[in-house]
């Protein structure tokens, strides 16, 4: 008994572990909470950025792209560092409007589930929120 006990134990810590979309709650641009975690059931590319990386311009610009050639995939701007307002003026300056939805972590909790060694970076998560891969940057393809 105590063996099957342990094997149960096992078997669901594996299945809850950090490679899953975090229960963390961020903010949409109009200011609203989302919890990353209430995004499984979707495909998620999430792509996280902020104002001081190198190369999050032509990114974001191709993530209306990606929207439209991956309809089965959510694809989502992930600004860290940053609070809404920054992440606006930050489209407006590049002249982009986004297609896609944009989540912003002010205090990077990301990082606590996902070590961020490169910005900017992404993401892909499977339906049941599982990290299938990451990418330094953003991908040509996935």
């Amino acid at each position: 008994m105590k063996i099957l006990f342990l094997i149960f134990l096992f078997l669901f810590s594996c299945s809850s572990s950090k490679n899953t979309l975090p229960p963390i709650e961020v903010r949409d641009l109009a200011g609203r909470e989302v919890k990353l975690s209430s995004l499984k059931g979707s495909n998620v590319v999430l792509y996280v950025w902020s104002k001081t990386c190198v190369g999050h311009t032509k990114d974001l610009k191709r993530l209306r792209e990606l929207v439209v050639e991956h309809p089965d995939y959510r694809v989502i701007s992930y600004a860290i560092a940053m609070d809404v307002e920054d992440v606006k003026k930050s489209y407006q300056e590049l002249n982009i409007e986004p297609n896609f939805m944009t989540l912003v972590d002010t205090a990077v909790k990301f990082n606590d589930y996902f070590p961020i060694t490169f910005l900017p970076s992404t993401y892909i998560f499977d339906k049941r929120g599982k990290l299938v891969a990451s990418y330094p940057g953003l991908p040509l393809s996935f």
